[in-house]
Protein backbone atom coordinates (compact mmCIF):
# COMPACT_ATOMS: atom_id res chain seq x y z
CA UNK A 1 0.00 0.00 0.00
CA UNK A 2 1.28 3.45 -0.89
CA UNK A 3 2.38 5.79 1.87
CA UNK A 4 -0.12 8.57 2.61
CA UNK A 5 1.12 12.06 1.89
CA UNK A 6 -0.25 15.45 2.82
CA UNK A 7 -1.67 17.97 0.37
CA UNK A 8 1.38 20.14 0.94
CA UNK A 9 3.67 17.25 0.00
CA UNK A 10 1.53 16.47 -3.04
CA UNK A 11 1.69 20.05 -4.34
CA UNK A 12 5.45 20.12 -3.76
CA UNK A 13 5.82 16.89 -5.73
CA UNK A 14 3.66 18.22 -8.59
CA UNK A 15 5.71 21.45 -8.69
CA UNK A 16 8.92 19.41 -8.81
CA UNK A 17 7.66 17.10 -11.60
CA UNK A 18 6.34 20.03 -13.64
CA UNK A 19 9.25 22.40 -12.98
CA UNK A 20 9.33 23.41 -16.69
CA UNK A 21 5.77 24.82 -16.55
CA UNK A 22 5.85 28.12 -14.60
CA UNK A 23 2.08 28.33 -14.33
CA UNK A 24 1.80 24.93 -12.59
CA UNK A 25 4.71 25.74 -10.26
CA UNK A 26 3.13 29.07 -9.34
CA UNK A 27 -0.23 27.40 -8.69
CA UNK A 28 1.36 24.72 -6.49
CA UNK A 29 3.36 27.29 -4.53
CA UNK A 30 0.19 29.32 -3.94
CA UNK A 31 -1.64 26.22 -2.69
CA UNK A 32 1.27 25.32 -0.39
CA UNK A 33 1.25 28.85 1.03
CA UNK A 34 -2.52 28.68 1.60
CA UNK A 35 -2.15 25.37 3.42
CA UNK A 36 0.61 26.75 5.64
CA UNK A 37 -1.41 29.86 6.55
CA UNK A 38 -4.69 28.08 7.11
CA UNK A 39 -6.05 28.46 10.61
CA UNK A 40 -8.47 25.95 11.98
CA UNK A 41 -11.39 27.73 13.57
CA UNK A 42 -12.58 26.28 16.84
CA UNK A 43 -15.76 24.32 16.47
CA UNK A 44 -18.84 26.12 17.74
CA UNK A 45 -21.45 24.28 19.76
CA UNK A 46 -25.03 24.68 18.62
CA UNK A 47 -26.86 26.85 21.23
CA UNK A 48 -29.66 24.27 21.46
CA UNK A 49 -27.12 21.55 22.28
CA UNK A 50 -25.44 23.78 24.86
CA UNK A 51 -28.79 24.46 26.54
CA UNK A 52 -29.44 20.70 26.68
CA UNK A 53 -25.99 20.10 28.20
CA UNK A 54 -26.56 22.82 30.80
CA UNK A 55 -29.99 21.41 31.71
CA UNK A 56 -28.54 17.91 32.11
CA UNK A 57 -25.60 19.17 34.18
CA UNK A 58 -27.99 21.11 36.45
CA UNK A 59 -30.21 18.05 36.81
CA UNK A 60 -27.27 15.81 37.69
CA UNK A 61 -25.94 18.40 40.16
CA UNK A 62 -29.20 18.10 42.10
CA UNK A 63 -29.04 14.32 42.33
CA UNK A 64 -27.41 12.43 45.19
CA UNK A 65 -26.91 9.22 43.21
CA UNK A 66 -25.63 8.63 39.66
CA UNK A 67 -28.44 8.60 37.06
CA UNK A 68 -28.95 6.49 33.90
CA UNK A 69 -29.55 8.02 30.45
CA UNK A 70 -33.16 6.79 30.31
CA UNK A 71 -33.98 8.36 33.67
CA UNK A 72 -32.44 11.70 32.61
CA UNK A 73 -34.38 11.60 29.33
CA UNK A 74 -37.66 10.84 31.12
CA UNK A 75 -37.13 13.56 33.73
CA UNK A 76 -36.15 16.32 31.31
CA UNK A 77 -38.26 15.38 28.27
CA UNK A 78 -35.35 14.75 25.90
CA UNK A 79 -34.82 11.63 23.80
CA UNK A 80 -32.24 9.09 24.93
CA UNK A 81 -29.96 9.82 21.92
CA UNK A 82 -30.08 13.55 22.72
CA UNK A 83 -29.12 12.85 26.33
CA UNK A 84 -26.35 10.44 25.29
CA UNK A 85 -24.86 13.02 22.93
CA UNK A 86 -25.01 15.76 25.53
CA UNK A 87 -23.42 13.48 28.13
CA UNK A 88 -20.54 12.65 25.76
CA UNK A 89 -19.86 16.37 25.47
CA UNK A 90 -20.07 16.87 29.23
CA UNK A 91 -17.74 13.91 29.89
CA UNK A 92 -15.25 15.24 27.33
CA UNK A 93 -15.39 18.67 29.01
CA UNK A 94 -14.68 17.07 32.39
CA UNK A 95 -17.97 18.17 33.96
CA UNK A 96 -19.58 14.74 34.25
CA UNK A 97 -18.15 11.31 34.94
CA UNK A 98 -19.34 7.86 33.93
CA UNK A 99 -20.06 5.35 36.68
CA UNK A 100 -19.57 1.85 35.32
CA UNK A 101 -22.12 -0.70 36.58
CA UNK A 102 -21.03 -3.65 38.70
CA UNK A 103 -22.90 -5.98 36.35
CA UNK A 104 -22.38 -5.67 32.61
CA UNK A 105 -26.12 -6.11 31.99
CA UNK A 106 -26.90 -2.88 33.88
CA UNK A 107 -26.79 0.59 32.31
CA UNK A 108 -23.99 3.08 32.86
CA UNK A 109 -24.87 5.98 35.10
CA UNK A 110 -23.57 9.54 35.24
CA UNK A 111 -22.85 12.10 37.94
CA UNK A 112 -21.47 15.61 38.09
CA UNK A 113 -17.81 15.89 39.03
CA UNK A 114 -17.48 17.88 42.24
CA UNK A 115 -15.68 21.15 41.63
Amino acid sequence: MAEKITQKQMFAMIAEKCADDAQIVEFCNTKIEQLENRKKAPRKTNPEVQERRDAIADYLAGMDEPVAVKDIADALGFSSPQVSGALRGLVAAGKVEVVEPEQKSKAKTYRVIAE
